[in-house]
């Protein structure tokens, strides 16, 4: 017998029941999206994400010099986050193996078997799909065709650090931390992943990162869709119901023989469509209040990309904004009873009223300024200037 078999199937590599922290698998299964995706989605050059669009110069100098400036870091500790990233970016990838490894090839168990690899290794959420070929990019950077070289994806979720997002206002100097914090250990997950699964037999590519790491060959918020992850949302991103928007996400893609996850279905779309609390809260109005519209060939609340890079390139007061991300009410924290509130809204439509309000009469979107930790301050030409209220020391 070439590899191992699992006749048993009691395995927990074939049980059904939860594997991360999250009970991911509550959630209601569908077998399509809860938003409209036609055969018309084109695949989109990397240069024109609203990224590239501001680097070169798109939506005007001021932006594009916000780009050249926020490159090597703004705050002294996202710089030394992304100090951190763009070392783990260098890696090279190792060889595939000659031969697969003697384990069994159903593509459950070693679906179940990578998820768990995942959850070992700290991810929060994980899931599998096929890769839709609309998802990948059409070109790179460098004006590249892209190879769609892969048919599977390994999805890894690691959320946002709530605390800090509870302290800050949402579009100070600790947008970027937040972030760089999950893109940092995503970066570690994604390349383990990924070498051992080299390792194993099977091609695997891993893809995570900020904008300013070319480690992508596609479009992340499809594939979170497509492995069940979560629905598309009122700010325009993938919200999950137990995350919210905080969290970042990496993805290995791999020819290993994954079951695909379905799409997943929490009542999302009703609950935005009366929710406006993101929209309200965005400072730079990039947020729709009205109804989703058909765009590139799906339906999605279009979010205005100009305004949002063009308001996190020429932040003066902070980096990136995470403004959505704190307002939304889905990022309360997993205790009971907001697990309770999240059962009656994703299963009671009469509740979702009743839940926005709350959230709007908490006021979660305001900071909390006796817990903050952190000092503002910026790098300007070299030197860390202080940009707390009412100072200017160097």
């Amino acid at each position: 017998m070439d590899r191992m078999e699992y006749s048993d199937e009691n395995s927990l590599l074939r049980a059904k029941n939860q594997q991360g922290a999250f009970p991911m698998e509550t959630i209601k299964h569908v077998e399509k999206p809860t938003t409209v995706i036609t055969d018309e989605v084109r695949r989109i050059d990397m240069c024109n994400t609203a990224y590239g669009l501001a680097a070169r110069g798109e939506y005007g100098a001021v932006v594009q010099r916000g780009v050249q400036k926020s490159l090597p870091g703004k705050y002294p500790l996202s710089a030394a986050q992304k100090d951190v990233i763009d070392h783990i970016a260098l890696m090279q990838p190792n060889p595939v193996a000659d031969q697969t490894a003697p384990i069994p090839r159903h593509p459950d168990v070693l679906s179940r078997h990578i998820k768990s690899v995942g959850y070992f290794l700290k991810a929060d959420v994980m899931g599998t799909c096929k890769v839709p070929p609309s998802a990948y990019y059409s070109h790179d950077k460098q004006g590249n065709p892209i190879d769609m070289r892969y048919e599977n994806a390994v999805v890894i979720v690691m959320r946002k650090e709530l605390s800090a997002i509870r302290v800050s206002n949402g579009h100070d100097w600790m947008g970027d931390p937040i972030s760089f914090q999950s893109y940092q250990h995503l970066g570690m997950v994604a390349e383990t992943i990924a070498n051992y699964i080299r390792r194993l037999g099977w091609d695997a590519s891993a893809q995570y990162g900020p904008s300013f790491v070319d480690r992508y060959t596609v479009l992340v918020p499809p594939l979170l869709l497509a492995a069940g992850i979560g629905e598309v949302s009122r700010a325009g991103i993938i919200l999950n119901p137990f995350l919210g928007l905080a969290f970042k996400a990496a993805v290995v893609l791999t020819d290993m023989p994954v079951a695909p996850d379905q799409p997943i279905d929490f009542g999302l779309q009703r609950f935005c469509q009366s929710c406006k609390i993101c929209a309200e809260a965005c400072p730079s109005k990039a947020i729709s209040l009205g109804d989703k519209v058909m765009y590139n060939g799906y339906e999605t609340w279009k979010l205005n990309t100009q305004r949002c890079a063009s308001f996190n390139f020429t932040n003066k007061k902070g980096t990136m904004c995470n403004a959505c991300v704190k307002s939304c009410p889905w990022g309360n924290p997993t205790t009971w009873p907001h697990n309770l509130v999240r059962t009656l809204v994703m299963n009671t439509s009469l509740i979702q009223p009743i839940a926005i309000q709350s959230a709007r009469l908490l006021g979660m979107s305001l900071p909390i300024p006796e817990e903050k930790w952190w000092f503002d301050m910026e790098y300007v030409d070299g030197i860390i200037q202080s940009r707390e209220k009412g100072t200017d020391q160097q």
